[in-house]
């Protein structure tokens, strides 16, 4: 038997590999960090013993090699992550951590890809907004042209002409309508210029407001919060004029809410861990190994919002995709729960239920906050 295994090639290497034995190396010393090496990979550094000067065929074989461990981990990684809740974290505190994609690296691609996706792919909400829009304001439109047809004819002017100029308005800027009537019979089609107002507030400007201040006793002036909320309010109103002033202040503050969301959540994750440790204070979990579990969750959440922004623009069975991404966000992080700290099913209901509402609050107060400091520095 053993010297048909010596005779092929493969049973061979089997042999060896299970015999511990590696390979002749190609250096005696690594070329990262000069330790002698003992086995193919570094033990001071990791770096793989590959030679000095590589051929064509030695590189694109290394890199193909790099490249497949690369995609053969993140894969399964991913494919854990999405469909068997808290199987990563249990691996990673059992000390299987070479397996799968290392957590935190997780952490940082996957939420990258979701804000790239959610700044990236246009709103499909917004366009269907848009579309409803533009049908009222045409309705709206040519309600409004057929109440200057009746004006027009009741000032006078040849019903022929008033007609002309009815058609022509359905296809032509309000502008042009305007001009086409006359000097004579110019009707005042201007629209109200609009401006946001943040603070009911009777001054115009923050030199206006200083001075009513100044001239107030100093028992009735407005306290520091108070002052800077008129002034914030103040420099808003004066910087979002004009007709479209609501529609420039929403997609700034929108912008903004975005960008800082992803804060918010970040800054929430010890938090997250931290409930954890506090409703298994009981169980023999360190806080770090909580931390674990929550990085992975986000990993999923991250994960998951990102199939649910691609789904959205799939044909007819995008909804149901989503509705279902929806409902198994809901019930993945029990199951988690479940798997990681090996409770019943009733004490693990409770807790998310605790869980669930405590940390609600949590982000209800991050999100307030990255709202107030949104409209301070906006």
């Amino acid at each position: 038997m053993e010297d048909l295994g010596k005779s092929f090639p493969l049973a061979e290497s089997m042999v060896d590999a299970e015999q511990g034995t590696d390979k002749k190396l190609n250096n005696e010393f690594c070329l990262n960090c000069g330790e002698k090496l003992v086995y193919t990979y570094c033990h001071h550094c990791g770096q793989k013993d590959l030679p000095r000067r590589q051929t064509m065929g030695e590189l694109i074989e290394n890199f193909i090699g790099s490249f497949y461990s690369f995609e053969s981990k993140f894969f399964r990684t991913i494919k854990f992550l999405l469909f068997k809740p808290g199987f990563l974290p249990v691996e990673y505190t059992a000390g299987k951590r070479e397996s799968d994609y290392h957590p935190a690296r997780a952490y940082v691609f996957i939420s990258f890809i979701f804000f790239l996706l959610l700044f990236s792919l246009p709103d499909i909400e917004d366009k269907k907004k848009n579309r409803v829009l533009i049908q009222e304001d045409k309705k709206e439109f040519r309600e409004g042209m057929k109440q200057i047809k009746e004006e027009l004819n009741e000032s006078g002017i040849d019903s022929s002409k008033a007609d002309s100029i009815y058609n022509t308005s359905l296809a032509a800027d309000t502008t042009d309508i305007i001009n086409s009537l006359g000097p004579e019979k110019k009707i005042n089609a201007k629209k109200k210029k609009n401006g946001i107002s943040l603070m009911d507030s009777e001054y115009k400007s923050i030199k206006e407001y200083d001075s009513a201040q100044q001239a107030l006793p100093a028992s009735e002036r407005h306290g520091w919060l108070m002052k800077k909320l008129h002034i914030r309010g103040i420099e808003l109103n004066q910087r979002y004029q004009g007709d479209d002033a609501g529609n420039r202040f929403t997609d700034d503050f929108k912008k903004a809410f975005l960008e800082n969301f992803s804060k918010v959540l970040f800054y929430l994750l010890p938090i997250f861990a931290l409930l954890l440790k506090l409703l298994y204070v009981r169980r023999d979990y360190y806080y770090s190994e909580h931390l674990v579990f929550s990085i992975y969750y986000y990993n999923f959440f991250y994960l998951a919002a990102s199939f649910y922004l691609l789904f959205d623009y799939i044909p007819f069975v995008g909804g149901l995709l989503t509705s279902a991404m929806v409902i198994w966000a809901l019930v993945y992080l029990p199951l988690g729960m479940k798997r990681m700290y090996q409770q019943s099913w009733r004490k693990t209901i409770l807790k998310y239920s605790i869980f669930l509402f405590a940390f609600f609050v949590c982000l209800m107060i991050g999100i307030t906050g990255s709202m107030l400091a949104i409209l301070m520095y906006l």
